[in-house]
């Protein structure tokens, strides 16, 4: 694994790293706002590529790239010393283009990987939608979770792999609250792989709470937090 978390920014967006790799950026991204930013837009053009319409290139294009590549002398690379933080960002620029370069070629060609990894669960759908909004919100235990809408695909996830795991007595259960009445949206399994659900109607919040083992008919612990979705 690279020691740079950085460098792990167009990785994270499709969805390529092992648990642990992707756990330790999660952790990463938290403090930092230009990967966290690098991460959403790359969420966004993944997602575009995913539901653009493939166009086969045309016939002539591969003789007419090569002609134009004898006309131009090869010439070495220039090379310029880059130190500290700013060689750090600027590597991390270049790879975030590369990154984005592989999605052009991905669309261009066909390739429909990038829609398959949108569809690997309905939470790393939304937040790779192409109008996806994201939040993040601290719980009362100083812990941190993202929240997304799509109002497109008409859902709301969130990741909550930050939220401590639970004894076989406990577990963490989602509910939609309006005016007052909690209504249960469902059991969180997998705190590791979050949640979705489907976009509540305006004036509704989101809470978590922690819950008897098998859930119960209405919340009876204080949320660890609640968000309003239209905020988001």
């Amino acid at each position: 694994m690279s020691t740079d978390l950085h460098m792990l920014s167009g990785a994270f967006a499709l969805d390529a790293l092992s648990e642990e790799e992707a756990k330790q950026f999660r952790m990463h991204q938290r403090g930092c706002s230009a990967c966290h930013e690098e991460v959403r837009e790359l969420r966004q053009a993944a997602a575009r590529m995913g539901e653009s319409e493939p166009i086969p290139p045309p016939s002539a294009l591969k003789a007419r790239i090569l002609a134009a590549a004898d006309q131009l002398p090869q010439l070495p690379p220039k090379v310029s010393p880059i130190e500290g933080a700013d060689s750090r960002r600027w590597t991390t620029r270049i790879a975030a283009a590369a990154a984005a370069a592989v999605l052009v070629v991905a669309a261009g060609f066909g390739i429909s990987q990038f829609r398959s990894v949108g569809e690997q669960s309905g939470v790393t759908r939304v937040f790779q939608a192409a109008d996806a909004h994201e939040a993040t919100v601290k719980t009362r235990t100083g812990a941190t979770v993202t929240v997304a809408t799509s109002r497109r695909l008409g859902k709301l996830a969130v990741e909550t792999d930050a939220l401590p795991s639970l004894n076989g007595q406990r577990v963490y259960q989602i509910w939609a609250i309006h005016d007052g009445t909690a209504t249960s949206a469902g059991l969180l399994d997998d705190p590791e792989h979050g949640a979705a659900m489907a976009l509540p109607n305006a004036g509704t919040l989101v809470a978590i709470t922690v819950e008897p083992a098998g859930g119960s008919r209405a919340p009876t612990t204080t949320p660890l937090f609640q968000v309003d979705p239209a905020s988001v």
